[in-house]
């Protein structure tokens, strides 16, 4: 999982928590920089309204989240590690809610990285269902939704035909002959030949005219405009449209059958709007606690950049 695709999903509350752990001083510092780099492992990189996170913190939430291909491109932004800092110690925080809210790690055992994710995730758990209305409530509200958005719940007409498909040149230079061919076809069919025996024989639609021209039901926006068009406009089964000339050639179609559109009943979507309404205020809510703790949340950016500096130079080296 590259970095930024890491940032979208700590900001998405996916329960990416890590754990305060400390770091030992790189093999390769030499010991007369044992001092120094532990005093900068110290050094307070983002301050959140609970606690301090320390460069050697945020180092050992690189350590375990970014994966080691993409940590040069990492360190080399400060966008991408201030937005890190900033969520971990965002996150942190409401871990750190979540123990003082009474809420336990369903296992007891669990320690460090295991243990901030659990509450984590427990306490935007408990967050989402606070908000949520009673069940009356909510189907008051999905009936709202049910008048206010009657598109939102409408199964679009469909129809099932089958075709004959010509095709034309690239250039149009037969395309009179194709358009006349069609129309004799066209007499062919209302003085009664078999449409099927027609399609296969005639219809450049392969994978269609083996089923003697029949293609699958469609509703709108999934054919061409032209061919989409001719086919609603065929109202009985059996009628057949005029040819119709599309970026493919010129079509004749057959209607067999046509299924109207219909506004699904209330009760039969109810179960969804519930859902749909649930979900979309557990988000809100989410987003709303995440927004606040991240906005509280204080960066030393001098402190970040020689992290970052130090970091560079050896990945330089």
């Amino acid at each position: 999982m590259s970095w930024n695709r890491l940032l979208r999903h700590m900001g998405a509350h996916v329960g990416l928590i890590v754990s305060a752990l400390a770091m030992l001083a790189p093999s390769s510092v030499l010991a007369a920089d044992a001092a120094p780099a532990a005093d900068a492992e110290h050094a307070v990189v983002a301050t959140g309204s609970t606690g301090d996170v320390t460069a050697a913190q945020l180092e050992a939430a690189v350590e375990a989240l970014v994966p080691p291909k993409d940590r040069a491109m990492f360190w080399g932004s400060k966008d991408a590690v201030e937005r890190f800092a900033r969520s971990l110690a965002a996150q942190q925080v409401l871990a750190a809610r979540a123990e003082r809210a009474g809420i336990k790690p369903p296992d007891p055992a669990a320690t460090g990285l295991q243990r901030q994710q659990a509450l984590f995730k427990a306490f935007m758990e408990q967050q989402g269902q606070a908000v949520m209305p009673d069940a009356a409530a909510l189907d008051r509200y999905a009936q709202s939704e049910y008048l206010a958005h009657p598109e939102r719940f409408t199964e679009p007409a469909e129809v099932h035909v089958r075709h004959i498909l010509l095709a034309v040149n690239k250039d149009g230079s037969d395309d009179a002959e194709v358009k006349a061919r069609a129309g004799k076809l066209l007499a062919e069919l209302r003085g009664g030949a078999d449409f099927a025996a027609l399609a296969k024989a005639q219809s450049i639609d392969k994978g269609s005219a083996q089923r003697g021209g029949e293609l699958p039901r469609f509703g709108p926006g999934k054919m061409v405009k032209e061919f989409e068009t001719a086919a609603f406009a065929l109202k009985r089964p059996g009628e057949l449209s005029e040819p119709v000339k599309s970026q493919f050639g010129y079509h004749i179609i057959e209607l067999l059958d046509a299924k109207p559109a219909r506004k699904l009943p209330f009760e039969e979507v109810l179960p969804a709007i519930r859902e749909q309404v649930r979900a979309r205020m557990d988000a809100q809510e989410r987003g709303r606690l995440w927004a606040e703790e991240q906005a509280q949340v204080k960066i030393d950016g001098a402190a970040l950049e020689a992290l970052m500096h130090r970091h560079i130079t050896t990945f330089n080296r």
